[in-house]
């Protein structure tokens, strides 16, 4: 059995995640002497990663840690930064940087910087923006784009707008990170003007930029703008997923728009807690506590397990109501909330 069968076998267990079978493929592998082949030992690395036994994948490593082909040092480190263990894809990154024969290319520069995204490490963060300068690799789209994102995500939007301001080719990517880093700065209309500019730079946006853009209405309470971005992207066939549900039940709930707020929420296919926490803030915001608990344990039943945020609007609203009527329906409503948060967990 040759290289390319057992690459193609690989392959396909790594699809239906079939351990037994990976195992039997490594086996095969071993006894046939390939198991220094880079090709083969990638494959085995991801398909350990998918299986979540890492340290089998570590293992396969270190047979050939002093092997010179950088593109397995760079697939362990994305299968770590892939599956949030982001300290292990900097002992990683350390260790190739102390590589005599070896230096980090561009592949490897958006796993490192996801890493230090994730960990928050923006001291580290700016060592690797200077070493990117100095290289040059801060040219390539997909590292800078990398490098916006780490600076979002370590909340140093100035420093993500300025790497985004110098960028000499952008992608979509980068467009919808520095749109979100206006937008969690509290600038929605910054947001939406870049938003704009976007457009006109001829670059087409995805649900994750309508996403944010919608919630910028949202903030500004710009209902028109909302529902007239919303439309062009349905024209432009951009998918409705739940991260854009949420956005329009939240935008809908804060401009007072209920009905269509719940008409949206009650199609979304598949509903997370951003957008159950939205339309009951939205019933919460007109006192209306009925649709309040109602929703709350609705929640509870489908099993979508809720916030302090979704608890406080509840009772906000519970609160609020008993004391604008001060009616026997109210101080049962507010009763019933009441019961709810000390049954369940707070």
């Amino acid at each position: 059995m040759d290289t390319t069968k057992l690459l193609s076998l690989l392959r396909t267990s790594i699809s239906s995640k079939s351990l037994l079978k990976d195992k039997l493929i490594h086996k095969k592998v071993v006894t046939l002497g390939l198991q220094n082949s880079i090709a083969l030992c990638k494959n085995l690395i991801n398909f350990y990663f998918s299986c979540h036994y890492y340290h089998y994948a570590k293992l396969i490593f270190k047979t050939l840690e002093d092997s010179l082909d950088l593109s397995l040092w760079n697939v362990l480190m994305a299968a770590y930064a892939k599956n949030y263990m982001f300290i292990e894809a900097l002992e990683v990154f350390d260790r190739l940087v102390l590589h005599p024969f070896l230096k980090p290319d561009s592949y490897k520069y958006p796993s490192v910087l996801k890493a230090c995204g994730g960990l928050g490490r923006v001291s580290y963060g700016q060592l690797i923006h200077t070493q990117l300068i100095r290289t040059g690799f801060v040219l390539d789209v997909v590292v800078a784009s990398s490098l916006v994102g780490m600076f979002a995500k370590c909340k140093r939007f100035d420093y993500g707008i300025k790497v985004f301001d110098e960028m000499s080719e952008r992608d979509v990517a980068s467009w919808n990170t520095v749109i979100s880093c206006y937008y969690q700065e509290g600038q929605a209309g910054k947001a939406l003007e870049l938003f704009g500019k976007m457009r006109d730079s001829g670059f087409e946006p995805n649900s994750v930029t309508l996403t944010t853009v919608i919630s910028s209405c949202a903030r500004l309470l710009d209902l028109e703008r909302g529902k007239e971005i919303y439309e062009e992207f349905v024209k432009d066939g951009i998918a409705f997923d739940s991260y854009v549900g949420s956005a329009l039940v939240d935008m809908y709930g804060k401009c007072g728009c209920l009905e269509m707020a719940r008409e949206v929420f009650d199609r979304m296919p598949v509903k997370n807690v951003v957008a159950w926490n939205a339309l009951i803030a939205g019933y919460s915001s007109k006192g209306d506590s009925k649709s309040c608990i109602e929703l709350f344990r609705r929640m509870n039943e489908e099993g979508v397990k809720p916030t302090l945020i979704t608890r406080s609007c509840t009772l906000m609203s519970c609160t609020r109501s008993a004391k604008l009527e001060h009616d026997e329906q109210d101080k049962s409503s507010f009763l019933e909330c009441y019961d709810i948060r000390i049954c369940d967990s707070w």
